[in-house]
């Protein structure tokens, strides 16, 4: 079991203490405060703030319709929290609330809306269904779940994180190792049926799926086997369906789909032990990769044991930001650096008060808002304090030289 399904099944159980619990181990910035509002030229305040729980529920998972008009909030109790989300003024009001499953050792493992509408929204859970719901009428669906096949080898019950794809007609769900097997599992949204897996491309738990934005066929798996693959979902083959593998000799954690300034599409991975590394999809070279200290210190704090890297987001101009935090003082450091070359971070951003360990994130990139969800079941909707930013100047773009292709490491 990998160490992210394990932290949903302890998250589910409201008794055992989070990671705000811990006693802090000693941290500080590395330069003044002044030299902070210098570096990070963009101050961010919150401009809305909801508790999702009185009880122990940590958010797991967010998710946004494409107008950023509807943001949905999965809990680790399984339960799913809906909200309107006025971006203008940057406030949250509640819409809906899906109830948790009878189940209290079942977790949430995702949230996503079906197509561009705030209306169709997917669940799933850890004991292996993906539920289909309508926020306009009552009830599911549909109900997705693996019926054994005697052509293939046992499926666990259990799912471990799953994505649907850009058109809203696949869904793909990711299991952990099961009698030395892991799966993707794919189901036919509109027909409501299952169509295959491929069970010969991960060794171990796998831990995020991706289909890319734009292209329906295109999808990126990660797992505890450092392995992340690349298929085009159009072949039932998966020896053919697999495009392309990286090794990024560490664990997967979550995985992210990016379009450089060259319109190349780039996947970025956060590993399990905090580091960030990136690669061009098509020709598998390595455009960037940052140790966990590496990061710490961009986000000029001293101690990389505290150090949380919680996403990488897409600006408006083709860059990527990865958003880190810290467990010290129950989460209050909170900022974020811009991957401006293959060897820089740069300072981009200081989000003050920030109230609890912070674990899922959402960016929307035309009304630079961000939203927060973490360890005390808070969601946060940060904005742009314009009285104390500045603007960051022109940032350098290197373009690379090309590199041979890297062969798949099976």
């Amino acid at each position: 079991m990998s160490d992210f399904n394990k932290y949903c099944q302890e998250a589910a159980l409201e008794e055992l203490p989070s990671s705000e619990d811990e006693e802090d181990i000693g941290d500080e910035d590395t330069c003044s405060a002044q030299d902070l509002a210098a570096q990070f030229q963009l101050q961010y305040k919150p401009q809305d703030e909801c508790s999702v729980s009185l009880q122990r529920d940590y958010v797991l998972s967010l998710s946004a319709d494409q107008g950023f008009n509807r943001v949905a909030v999965g809990l680790s109790s399984s339960a799913v929290h809906i909200y309107n989300l006025d971006a203008g003024a940057g406030k949250l009001s509640n819409f809906s609330f899906l109830p948790p499953t009878e189940s209290n050792e079942v977790s949430i493992c995702g949230v996503r809306f079906l197509d561009d509408g705030p209306h169709n929204i997917l669940v799933g859970t850890t004991d292996g269904y993906v539920r289909l719901y309508d926020l306009r009428q009552k009830g599911e669906q549909a109900r997705f779940k693996y019926t054994q096949h005697q052509s293939v080898a046992p499926v666990p019950k259990s799912i471990s994180c799953f994505d649907r794809n850009a058109n809203g007609r696949i869904v793909c769900c990711g299991t952990n190792q099961f009698h030395s097997n892991v799966f993707l599992v794919f189901y036919d949204v509109r027909e409501r049926r299952q169509m295959g897996v491929y069970c010969d491309s991960h060794e171990d738990d796998i831990t995020s799926v991706r289909f890319h934005a734009q292209n329906p066929d295109i999808l990126c798996t990660g797992s505890v086997d450092g392995l992340i693959n690349v298929f085009n979902v159009q072949e039932a083959d998966e020896d053919e369906a697999l495009l392309n593998t990286f090794n990024t000799e560490s664990s997967v954690a979550r995985l992210q789909w990016h379009r450089n300034v060259y319109d190349k599409d780039i996947i970025s991975c956060i590993t399990t032990t905090g580091d960030f590394k990136s690669y061009e999809s098509e020709e598998g070279d390595e455009v960037c990769s940052f140790e966990r200290p590496d990061v710490t210190a961009a986000i000029r704090r001293k101690n990389a044991s505290n150090f949380n890297l919680i996403g990488a987001h897409n600006q408006e101009d083709g860059e990527v930001f990865l958003l880190a935090g810290t467990n010290f003082n129950k989460g209050e450091i909170l900022r974020s650096v811009s991957v401006t070359t293959k060897n820089t971070l740069q300072p981009l951003a200081n989000f003050q008060g920030n109230k609890q360990i912070v674990r899922e994130s959402l960016y929307d990139s035309k009304r630079r808002l961000l939203i927060t969800g973490g360890e005390s079941g808070i969601v946060t909707v940060w904005s742009q304090d314009s009285s104390g930013s500045a603007v960051v100047g022109d940032k350098l773009k290197v373009k690379k030289e090309k590199k041979s292709r890297k062969q798949a490491p099976y």
